[in-house]
């Protein structure tokens, strides 16, 4: 027999848990976002990363590696884990999980931009890149950009 206070907290956590359902974008509306926000080349490569990094799922985080996001950016250097913004983006890693992703994409191509300072290729700052090297334009091939 089910107490009151049973059935409250079930209705919480079922209330939580409708609120926090995350945005999964498609393939298509994930290029878009990135043309929005300026980024014009690569768009197959960017959306294979997203794939692979995430499933396109805003609100994902891999709690073994402190990623966050649809571009699952790295806590160690990129944003903060406490409630006040910093670390090189100057953002919370909680601001990555919201269903727009302009700052995701934002952080992504500062990150972009001084790993091919240091490397040349901005890509392998993301180790899915390796599955995401060559000709990736399949993944945007149907969508009208």
């Amino acid at each position: 027999m089910f107490s009151y206070k049973v059935v409250l907290i079930l209705s919480i956590v079922f209330a939580i848990f409708l609120v926090s359902e995350a945005k999964v974008y498609s393939p298509c509306e994930f290029a878009q976002a990135m043309k929005n926000q300026g980024v014009n080349d690569d768009l197959g490569t960017w959306t294979c990363i997203a794939s692979h990094e995430s499933n396109f799922n805003t609100q994902a985080i891999n709690y073994d590696t402190g990623d966050y996001g649809i571009l699952q950016i790295s806590h160690l250097y990129w944003c903060s884990d406490s409630d006040t913004p910093g670390k090189e983006c100057g953002i919370t890693c909680q601001s990555l999980l919201g269903d727009d992703i302009t700052e995701d994409i934002i952080c992504a191509k500062k990150v972009f931009s001084e790993t091919v300072a240091i490397s040349g290729n901005g890509f392998t700052a993301w180790t899915t890149y390796s599955s995401c090297g060559g000709d990736q334009s399949s993944w945007i091939k149907e969508c009208n950009l």
